[in-house]
């Protein structure tokens, strides 16, 4: 083996053990939406903010593997003479052989997999914090009369009057 194939042998392994952190954040991530959810429902503000805490946390380490898939990425870039941006795991699947391209392989299915998880976990947040901030502007505009769209009478002082009785709650003194 020459050494270029040492290091493209190399780097491929670092890869797969970067994509194997890539899952465990992913899978991470699916948890903690599911805990969020959980703790919207509940109104649980504590664990809302040790959640918070959590995911901080998480972040930093999540970065560091970041950084270091790209400095790979940037190394078989250059030792297959192509552009960053061209490599992807499809590409080095086609440019090795052997186990390495099924252990990249496996690792694409997995990911596809795992984003797809994520995806559904995701819209299924969206949608409950988007219902919970509906629900709570209309319960804003029942109380507070924000929806009557009707003319506004100002009085000599320049306060607007209101219909009394009209909303939940009676602002008028």
């Amino acid at each position: 083996m020459n050494e270029q194939t040492v290091d493209i042998t190399d780097r491929i392994k670092e890869l797969l053990n970067v994509l194997e952190r890539d899952m465990g954040h992913i899978e991470y991530a699916v948890s903690k939406l599911n805990d969020l959810r959980g703790f919207v429902i509940k109104r649980d503000e504590k664990g809302l903010l040790q959640l918070l805490g959590e995911i901080q946390e998480e972040t930093k380490d999540y970065q560091a593997n970041e950084e270091r898939r790209n400095i790979i990425r940037k190394e078989l870039a250059g030792l297959f003479g192509c552009q960053l941006q061209e490599l992807t795991l499809s590409v080095l699947k086609k440019r090795v052989s052997g186990a390495a391209a099924a252990a990249i392989a496996e690792s694409q299915e997995k990911l596809k997999t795992m984003v797809g998880r994520l995806r559904v976990e995701y819209v299924s947040t969206a949608a409950l914090l988007s219902e919970c901030s509906r629900i709570n502007s209309a319960l804003l505009r029942i109380i507070f009369n924000r929806s009557r769209m009707g003319p506004a009478c100002y009085d000599s002082n320049g306060l607007t009057t209101r219909e009394s009785g009209a909303a939940f709650m009676n602002m008028h003194l």
